[in-house]
């Protein structure tokens, strides 16, 4: 099965198209905290996608042609993995270091099993992160790369929380959807290849509770049955900065819609973000590890 929206990254950064139809949602809304993780999954990025002729590679040799051995990969027993922080919504890598700044110009790596992420390559593991996100295949973006390794940005808490990963065998891509959250002019715009496919008014976090700025990307979609007002959530691989939890579930940022107009104008919300149905119908179309830029 093709992703939607992405572009095969092999040897020396070649591209390619693999696919773009993709099933829209016709109506929906998304949740103002995610309270269950569970539901049906809504887009593409999930359980076996996978790019048409992913990126290959030759023995020793990662998708950007550098050696592997330049820096060599840590062996890491079971019982180390194992005490490892999950980098995962509900997750807090504690040593992971910081960066919501740089952006990933839509490239992104298919974490597809569960593997350690490094401080720094070749260092000490921080973290393990799973083959899926919230029934989604883990698709995390790149802020660069070095020696055979990727810094990949992670949807754990804290906020730009990062990690290294070796490259080797792993699948590359890149979409060229991506969205702009301008918080104090209170729109939320998204561009494909360049061109705006849309801008909205959106509903954004109490000055009590903002949504938190930054680089950020979208994780997952789904539909929770038991979100009445809310049942279909784009989440994103942020979190509120002022609560540890709400609406029992671990403060993961969303974009989601309301059933009045009034519900999606102005700072009325947890943190996350309020669209209409017209930009939901647009967030079917993004592939997870989509960049999300949110500002002031």
């Amino acid at each position: 099965m093709t992703e939607p929206g992405r572009h095969r990254v092999g040897a020396g950064n070649s591209m390619r198209q693999v696919g773009t139809s993709v099933a829209g949602v016709v109506v929906g809304f998304l949740v103002v905290a995610l309270v269950v993780f569970v539901g049906v999954k809504i887009f593409g990025g999930g359980g076996d996608d996978k790019p048409a002729a992913a990126a290959t590679t030759s023995a020793g040799q990662s998708p950007s042609g550098s050696s592997v051995s330049d820096i060599p990969v840590p062996k890491v027993s079971q019982s180390v993995l194992d005490k490892l922080p999950v980098a995962d919504t509900e997750g807090k890598v504690a040593k992971a270091p910081i960066d919501l700044t740089t952006g990933s110009g839509g490239l992104a790596i298919r974490v597809d099993k569960a593997m350690p992420g490094f401080a720094k390559p070749g260092a000490d593991p921080i973290t393990l992160i799973p083959k899926s996100q919230i029934g989604s295949t883990t698709w995390l973006p790149v802020l660069r790369t070095e020696r055979g390794w990727a810094q990949v940005r992670l949807p754990a808490r804290p906020n730009g929380a990062t990690a290294w990963i070796p490259e080797a065998g792993l699948d590359r891509a890149k979409t060229t959807w991506a969205v702009r959250v301008k918080l104090s002019e209170g729109t939320i715009a998204i561009t494909h290849g360049g061109r705006s496919e849309g801008t909205w008014d959106i509903g954004q976090g109490k000055d009590s509770t903002p949504t938190p700025v930054g680089q950020t990307f979208l994780l997952s979609g789904f539909v929770d049955p038991n979100q009445t007002f809310s049942p279909v959530i784009y989440a994103l691989g942020s979190h509120s900065d002022t609560l540890d939890s709400y609406g029992g579930g671990p403060g993961t940022v969303a974009v989601h819609g309301w059933p009045t107009k009034q519900g999606r104008e102005g700072k009325i919300s947890h943190g996350c973000i309020r669209v209409p149905d017209a930009a939901l119908k647009m967030f079917a179309k993004l592939p997870t590890g989509t960049p999300v830029d949110i500002t002031r």
